[in-house]
């Protein structure tokens, strides 16, 4: 991994914590994969054109949004609309970041929370080669066309 990716994916994860503390438009919106109901006026998506990259020479940000299949110490698997699997990397400790909403913005969940699969899920990657590695992970919402 070249040393600007690197320094790229980490300035990310840093900048992926003022995302639950931000106002309206900070993240997508829903709520938890709980039984818990989903703010009427949750933050709005901040997804931006397929393939934004964080700058010259660094990787493309995609945005895959599904069903969460099952959350690994080293992985994340997301059914897509359409019926495509998609196993995404997560960065190690704690670096991929998990978020609910709550009223207007997203909170971080602690590392280590416990969540269950088969709810909504939107998920910032960076695409590195042929790897997805999750950056934020956003429960209780789709994202994408059908968004």
């Amino acid at each position: 991994m070249s040393g600007r990716f690197l320094a790229a994916i980490i300035a990310s994860a840093i900048l992926s914590g003022a995302c639950g503390k931000g106002a309206a438009g900070s993240g997508p919106t829903g709520g938890p994969t709980t039984s818990s109901p989903v703010p009427a006026s949750a933050p709005v998506p901040p997804v931006p054109a397929e393939g934004a990259n964080l700058g010259p020479g660094q990787p493309p940000i995609i945005w895959v949004g599904g069903t969460l299949e099952d959350v690994a110490e080293n992985q994340i698997v997301v059914q897509e609309e359409p019926g495509a699997v998609v196993t995404l990397k997560r960065l190690a400790k704690g670096a991929t970041a998990f978020y609910t909403a709550s009223r207007t913005r997203w909170e971080r969940l602690p590392d280590g929370s416990r969540f269950g699969s088969g709810g909504q899920v939107c998920v910032e990657t960076a695409l590195d080669g042929r790897n997805l590695l999750a950056l934020r992970v956003f429960l209780g919402v789709a994202c994408g066309p059908a968004a």
